[in-house]
């Protein structure tokens, strides 16, 4: 070979090496979970999608592992029941559950009967087994989602090998499609150290849905799933979806160099005018999400047990500037929550919740017997002094945080900061009460009724669980909230009748205090685009990745 050969043979081989890997990619910001060893070949086709935030963990069912990464890739990787579709409407998923109805309503009993073939990716059975422990698991760990309506199962039968699920309830509960959604893998969590809280905080080790994890990589940023070749119904278009984690302007950029196929970001007002520059208004949609920021109360210990008190730090905040630094001033970035029921904005059920009303606010503090002394109120030489946790590394929450601790400082209310990483701010301090406010995001599911009685129904007691001694960290109830008057309605809310005193019940008694409906922007290349167009109400809970799998392939 002659050495002009030669030398265009390695030329040639250098251009095929940097094909491989798209130029200019933008450094990610590294989520906070160990890697899952994988990694995807060179030679595979792959969908790659930006996505902004810290990444916790990937359970689901966890209010502390939420975030836009871990709800896309539950959603693709963990067998669910039911779906929300994009038009908001309930659907069975008929590659897991082949009928599931009411067989029985006294008592109140849903069977299932799954596909003989639904298994996970290690080839065992998804069965009964999955039911039970995902029940029972909702029940006794910290900070749940939903679980009011896992609290109403009074027992769950396995009958065929465990294809066929019995699941009997104390009261008929109409919004019954809603529960086991997403499914979690029981024989590998319950075998597992910490399996419910650690067990899912690198990765999702196997799939009952189309893709499965192949690899989270913390310092690329890179999530890649690839198609699950166990999977027993029809196989996904894309072979391998990767989901970049990275700083929203960073994405807007590689999005627009053609680096990235699309993005799902949480844009502050910069960043907003950047992504308007780069994408135009036909390839780019706002999702709400399917939670509230709230400011949490602790119901049951410290000054805050007291609800004068809680209806005085309402009064002394200013919502609306709070909004602005949660959204990052991007005023299309959230919206006023004005309910404690109710998801959808335009519900003003808690309007008796007194905001901005300094005089207020002085007034409630007087009724709790507290008055000035010197910068701040006290009482019994005591000044009022609260603690307040929110997340590390959300610098939105850290800004909103400081907010709060600026304006109650106006009406003579000392707060601390505890700036604690998102498991030990909500399994630790909020679920065992021992802090007296939390700033947080908290996710729902579709059913009002079952969010209400979850986040206000009175904590489980130790005895409600068998095998359970110690007392049980707060679930859903993040607040501890308990009141025997408001406990008769959300039974009623749980089982699927929200009464109409249930709003005003809970906003005079003040539990949380909510402040802003987050959303995010989904924005596409051009390929893409007609994505969009199956954009409805159900992408609040479902997503907009949840349509990746009929996605065109390339």
């Amino acid at each position: 070979m002659t050495n002009g050969a030669r030398r265009a043979l390695i030329a040639g081989a250098l251009m095929l090496l940097a094909g491989c890997t798209p130029p200019g990619l933008p450094p990610p910001i590294a989520p906070a979970a160990s890697s899952v060893v994988g990694s995807i070949p060179a030679t595979q086709a792959a969908v790659t999608i930006g996505v902004d935030g810290a990444v916790v963990g990937f359970n689901p069912h966890a209010i502390a592992d939420y975030s836009l990464a871990d709800a896309a890739v539950a959603g693709l990787v963990l067998p669910s029941v039911s779906s929300v579709s994009s038009d908001g409407s309930l659907r069975l998923n008929p590659d897991v559950v082949q009928k599931a109805a009411v067989t029985d309503n006294d008592p109140f009993t849903v069977t299932y009967t799954l596909d003989r073939n639904a298994s996970w990716s290690d080839g065992t059975p998804i069965t009964a087994e999955d039911f039970s422990y995902l029940r029972d698991q909702m029940l006794i760990q910290p900070g749940t989602v939903d679980p009011a309506g896992y609290r109403l199962i009074k027992a769950i039968v396995a009958r065929d090998a465990g294809k066929s699920v019995d699941v009997t309830f104390t009261r008929q509960v109409t919004d019954w499609m809603t529960l086991f959604s997403p499914l979690l893998p029981s024989h590998i969590l319950k075998d597992t150290p910490g399996g419910w809280i650690d067990g899912l905080a690198a990765g999702i080790p196997v799939s009952g849905n189309r893709y499965k994890m192949q690899s989270y990589d913390t310092v690329t940023g890179e999530i890649t799933l690839v198609r699950n070749d166990k999977y027993w119904g029809r196989q996904p278009g894309p072979s391998t979806a990767i989901l970049r984690i990275g700083a929203a302007s960073a994405l807007i950029q590689a999005l627009g160099r053609g680096d990235l196929e699309a993005v799902l970001l949480q844009p502050g007002a910069a960043d907003e005018l950047s992504l308007d520059a780069a994408v135009p208004a036909n390839r780019r949609i706002a999702v709400p999400l399917p939670g509230t920021v709230q400011l949490i109360f602790n119901t049951t210990t410290g000054v805050t047990a007291n609800p004068d008190v809680r209806r005085a730090i309402a009064a002394g905040l200013d919502l609306e500037k709070i909004r602005a630094v949660l959204d990052g001033g991007d005023a299309a970035g959230g919206i006023a929550a004005p309910s404690l029921v109710s998801l959808p904005a335009g519900r003003t059920d808690s309007a008796q919740i007194v905001t901005k009303d300094t005089a207020r606010a002085l007034s409630d503090l007087a009724t709790a017997g507290y008055h000035r002394e010197s910068l701040y109120m006290g009482k019994d030489g005591k000044i009022l002094r609260v603690s307040l946790t929110y997340p590390s590394g959300d610098t939105r929450m850290a800004a909103a945080a400081e907010l709060i601790q600026s304006q109650l400082a106006a009406i003579g209310i000392e707060v601390d900061l505890l700036r604690d990483a998102p498991r030990a701010m909500v399994n630790g301090r909020l679920a065992l009460g021992t802090t007296d406010l939390g700033l947080v995001l908290v996710p729902r599911g579709p059913s009002d009724g079952i969010a209400a009685a979850s986040a206000f129904g009175c904590p489980l007691p130790p005895s409600g669980v068998a095998g359970t001694r110690n007392p049980l960290p707060r679930a859903g109830n993040l607040s501890g909230f308990c009141s025997t008057e408001a406990q008769m309605l959300l039974d009623d809310a749980a089982s699927g009748s929200v009464p109409g005193g249930l709003a005003a019940a809970l906003s005079s008694a003040l539990p949380v205090l909510p402040i802003s409906r987050p959303s995010a922007i989904f924005a596409t290349s051009v390929a893409l685009a007609p994505q969009l167009a199956g954009a409805g109400p159900g992408w609040v809970f479902s997503g907009p990745l949840s349509s990746l799998p009929s996605w065109p392939s390339h």
